[in-house]
């Protein structure tokens, strides 16, 4: 079947997103290496024109089966005033049938079998409507969504163009995984609180958890989730200076291997001081002291996107797998979409009692996991409403532990006087509410299982998805200590962290890992190529809960080019599309802020303002040169408030003016604007 005529957001998707689903789609479930590329066409598209697979050019035409030939141009830039334009990036239709991709996808020489197996490997054909599309994407030069985005010089595209940067139409929101795009343009991911997290990321993240778990038969296998979950029963560190550190290295491994199936995939984290209302009002719900026997077990709750419950497809998974009676299925026939915070509850309400029927059981809870892979059957949030409630952190102790100014009274204590700190002393309470206590509908302990959750054992409780989510939020909460006490942090950061060749040092910063954490995210890409007079955004609509939740956002601009100019100013608004030089900021709710670039005439010699190439060289360890795109990030946080009351729809106005207040036509080029919410 041909996917050529896809679709993002109700407009055509460029061919770059298109070649990705056809591939993606081909690849299906295998999980070839590529000589340690993975998913190579999900690399960032500098890297992608230049792959090569075992010395074959794929994105470009190699000249047969000889040696590569030269890489594709780069597409044209603004030209340095000493010497003119590059020409435009072009390839011959008649060789860029020869690059390797085109040759494997056709299953011709060395991919017919000699050599290799067709391409994808492992993987179905690719109907050749769709070779088409990709060969004539790269005879074009694998231009960019931006480059691609309507034929040149046609009066429409011409138009669309002038509508945008003159602030004529709305740049649309960027609909596809925030992630996905940060791993094209090599900047941070995101992430971001799981209760915020957009369906099609929760549903990306399950995706690749449930990857992970058909490899679980082989737990050495390092793709495997059973991998990774004994990583924490042998070598976990707590009570100590290393505690923080190891377990943001833990994390960062657990999720390069969730990237290795979906780079847009990260970890979100679950903020559980926000959920303390919940908390209580499942005591409530569940009757505790009254008359329910769940008494100090299994009372608790957790985010949704944990929770477990039956659909029409695990039902007819149950139906033709014979294991179920039809007494049974009729049950949860009754409770179809009704969702859980343990597996216990769906039985207890569905009257199934657990334990008469192990091979019913057993085949339930097998389809429950695989409707959500991040419920886990071993999990019983709750405990003492004395005792663990009343302990249960709120919002007002999380602060109180942030402004902890000593590390180790924060964390944990020094190698020389070892103790568990603040923040990992909640951290343990977590656990043990998370996982639970077995309730008596739920007598696993009869059949010499675990009485507890998962969670609550540290060699056992990384195989709850849930503990990912914890210690995200743990590994946050270190984050935004570390900005309110920069430079402090254990005693020694030579320390390794085993298993790995990680040392202490190398956890010291979120950023330099290349993740941030968020609430939430929402993109407004623009062609870098088409300077921008007026920008205005088609509405962000932000979710209710974010809303509720940030404590501060944030509007960014992303890859501003350097202009051979005298500077110019940038103002910056929300909601406020007529803004213009008239427009007061001075006690205007709508104002964000004022940004004022440092540019000027060149003065050097040729090629002096070029725009840089980013080195593919990861071993290229030079300062970026000084007309590297750059950013700026405003703080939106009274603007957004000042906002009507549950007003879910949010506007990004820019004006961009020279120095005398005349608008700046020719200046200001970006390649994207965000606005970003955080808690």
């Amino acid at each position: 079947m041909s996917a050529t005529a896809g679709t993002e957001g109700g407009a055509p998707a460029s061919r770059l997103e298109r070649f990705r689903r056809i591939i993606e789609a081909a690849a299906g479930s295998a999980h070839a290496d590529y000589g340690g590329y993975g998913k190579f066409w999900n690399l960032p598209l500098p890297e992608l024109r230049q792959m090569e697979l075992y010395g074959i050019a794929m994105m470009r035409a190699s000249g047969g089966t000889g040696p590569a030939a030269a890489p594709t141009a780069p597409a044209a830039t603004a030209p340095c005033c000493h010497h003119p334009a590059p020409a435009p990036r072009q390839a011959s239709a008649a060789v860029s049938g020869e690059a390797g991709l085109i040759r494997g996808l056709r299953g011709q020489f060395p991919f017919d079998g000699t050599q290799f197996p067709p391409l994808p490997w492992g993987g179905a054909r690719v109907a050749e409507p769709d070779i088409q599309l990709i060969e004539g994407w790269i005879a074009a030069g694998c231009p960019s969504p931006e480059e691609d985005s309507a034929p040149a010089g046609t009066v429409a595209a011409e138009a669309t163009r002038h509508a945008l940067s003159a602030g004529l139409a709305p740049h649309p929101e960027f609909t596809g995984s925030v992630n996905q795009l940060a791993h094209e343009t090599g900047t941070l991911k995101a992430r971001k609180n799981v209760v915020c997290l957009p369906d099609d990321e929760l549903r990306r993240l399950r995706g690749a958890i449930r990857e992970m778990r058909k490899l679980d038969d082989y737990p050495l296998d390092q793709r495997s989730f059973a991998y990774w979950a004994q990583i924490h029963a042998n070598q976990c560190q707590h009570g100590w200076e290393e505690f923080l550190s190891w377990h943001r290295a833990y994390l960062y491994g657990f999720e390069k291997a969730l990237q290795d199936i979906d780079p847009s995939v990260t970890l979100p984290y679950w903020d559980w001081a926000a959920d303390v209302q919940n908390v209580k009002i499942s005591i409530g719900d569940m009757g505790v002291g009254v008359t329910n026997p769940y008494d100090a077990r299994d009372n608790g709750w957790v985010p949704e996107p944990f929770q477990c419950w039956i659909d029409e497809d695990g039902l007819k998974t149950l139906k033709d797998g014979g294991h179920v009676t039809q007494d049974t299925l009729t049950a949860l026939q009754g409770k179809l979409g009704t969702k859980y915070c343990s597996g216990a509850r769906l039985f207890a309400d569905a009257n199934i009692q657990f334990g008469v029927d192990p091979t019913s059981d057993k085949a339930i809870i097998a389809v429950l996991a695989d409707i959500n892979p991040l419920w886990h059957w071993r999990r019983w949030p709750g405990g003492n409403k004395d005792l663990i409630f009343e302990a249960y952190p709120t919002q007002d102790d999380v602060e109180r532990i942030l402004n902890i100014g000593d590390f180790f009274k924060f964390g944990s204590g020094p190698m020389s006087d070892q103790f568990f700190g603040a923040l990992e002393t909640i951290h343990n309470l977590i656990h043990n509410y998370s996982g639970g206590h077995c309730p008596p509908t739920w007598p696993i302990g009869q059949n010499n299982e675990f009485l507890t959750g998962d969670m609550v054992d540290p060699g056992r409780t990384a195989r709850d998805p849930i503990f990912w989510a914890h210690h995200a939020n743990v590994d946050r909460l270190w984050a935004e200590w570390q900005k309110r006490f920069p430079g402090a942090g254990p005693d020694d950061p030579s320390a390794n962290l085993p298993p790995w060749s990680y040392d202490v040092s190398d956890m010291a910063s979120t950023r330099n890992l290349g993740y941030e954490y968020m609430l939430a995210s929402h993109v407004f890409q623009t062609n870098a190529h088409t300077p921008i007079q007026l920008f205005h955004s088609a509405p962000a609509r932000v979710h209710p809960e974010v809303l509720v939740r940030h404590r501060r956002a944030e509007v960014r601009l992303h890859a501003i080019r350097y202009a051979m100019r005298p500077g110019y100013c940038i103002r910056v608004f929300l909601n406020q599309p007529d803004a213009s030089i008239q427009t007061p900021t001075r006690g205007n709710p709508h104002y964000v802020g004022q940004i004022s670039t440092f540019m000027g005439e060149c003065v050097g010699g040729p090629g002096h303002c070029d725009a840089p190439v980013r080195s593919q060289d990861r071993f290229d360890l030079r300062p970026r040169p000084q007309k590297t795109p750059t950013n700026f990030v405003l703080d939106a946080t009274a603007a957004v408030k000042a906002l009507t009351v549950g007003e879910s729809n949010i506007h990004v106005n820019l004006l961009v003016l020279n120095h005398d207040g005349s608008p700046a036509t020719d200046a200001f080029h970006l390649g994207a604007v965000s606005l970003n919410f955080f808690d």
